[in-house]
């Protein structure tokens, strides 16, 4: 026997709210408390219903998708945030419009219209490359959340304080006695990468050290540049004892270079990254780094963004960024040449 699809009144039912209620959650016709906004997504996940959608509908009609569009799917960092944002998605009745531009502005241009076309009814924006004046006239009247940029006062973002994180590893090196600490920079332009090299150069001050410009060498947040950057400096013949590198990815290629010049570490040259990647545990040797709740952003993205779908206030709290110690990193006393 073909089972009953399900309607807004089990939906209700579910819910312990009235059809009115339900109807106008569908429709955005009117303000809900967030209370009963959670328990009718709830609900509706429960009974399985699905609410119809036409292209023709009003505007304020949800159609119950979200677009979520990523620079990129090969980064390790940008695949753990989407890991956390489809895990908490599947807990809703939402489903997800999950798109990549490739570091492509006219290809990010494009799927923005796309979406919008389409009658998304939220739109997460992750490390977007657009203006935020163009990104306005795109999603007119759209819920937009960044993840990793600053929506400058038009837009709620998810930021960690990478400052933060760039002050505790650099002055985890110092507090190890390091003196001559390499910083291997992100990618040119971003405002993670620069708020870590404040940090690191706040860090520096503070402990009384001078500033060495040059220390500080192109990583990109690549392995490969990473790699190239750090050879070159051992070839100049720097003098240092100990790296900070932007990211875990740029981390790899730096010890890598440093193997090949059969430079030890932790034994010759401690390194510390940035981000904690699932990988960094299994690396040899396994990295020092400094760990972002890269999954928990995700989760979180969800949340918020179905809160300004329903024009509640989100107030989630993102976890501060934390040292997790390893094997990369000893005490200055302890290397030899």
């Amino acid at each position: 026997m073909r089972k009953k699809k399900a309607t807004v009144y089990d939906v209700a039912e579910r819910a312990n709210v009235s059809v009115s209620t339900v109807s106008r959650y569908l429709n955005r016709t009117s303000y809900i408390v967030k209370e009963k906004v959670d328990a009718i997504e709830k609900a509706i996940v429960d009974v399985n219903f699905t609410p119809k959608t036409t292209q023709s509908s009003a505007k304020t009609k949800r159609n119950m998708t979200l677009g979520v569009i990523s620079p990129a799917f090969d980064s390790p960092f940008i695949s753990e945030i989407l890991g956390g944002v489809y895990s908490e998605a599947v807990k809703t009745s939402y489903k997800l419009e999950l798109e990549a531009s490739n570091w492509d502005q006219n290809r990010e241009r494009k799927i923005i219209k796309q979406l919008i076309t389409q009658k998304v009814d939220g739109l997460i924006l992750l490390v977007p490359t657009l203006d935020i004046k163009e990104i306005k006239q795109l999603v007119v009247n759209t819920p937009v959340l960044f993840i990793a940029r600053d929506g400058g006062g038009s837009y709620p973002s998810l930021l960690i304080d990478n400052q933060m994180g760039g002050y505790i590893a650099t002055n985890h090196l110092i507090q190890l006695g390091h003196k001559e600490i390499v910083f291997v920079t992100g990618t040119e332009g971003s405002l993670d990468g620069a708020e870590r090299f404040i940090g690191y150069k706040q860090s520096l001050e503070n402990a009384g050290i001078e500033f060495n410009s040059n220390l500080v060498i192109d990583g990109a947040y690549e392995s490969q540049k990473a790699f190239d950057s750090m050879s070159e400096l051992i070839e100049q013949g720097a003098s240092f004892s100990a790296i900070f590198c932007a990211n875990d990815t740029s981390a790899y290629g730096v010890i890598q270079a440093l193997h090949q010049k059969d430079i030890q570490v932790p034994a010759q040259v401690s390194v510390i990254g940035f981000d904690d990647l699932s990988t960094s545990q299994f690396f040899i040797p396994r990295l020092t780094t400094i760990k972002q709740p890269l999954h928990c952003l995700g989760q979180i993205s969800i949340k918020h963004m179905l809160d300004l779908i329903s024009s509640n206030t989100p107030e989630y709290v993102i976890p501060p960024v934390t040292l997790v110690e390893r094997d990369s990193c000893i005490a200055a006393m302890e290397l030899y040449e």
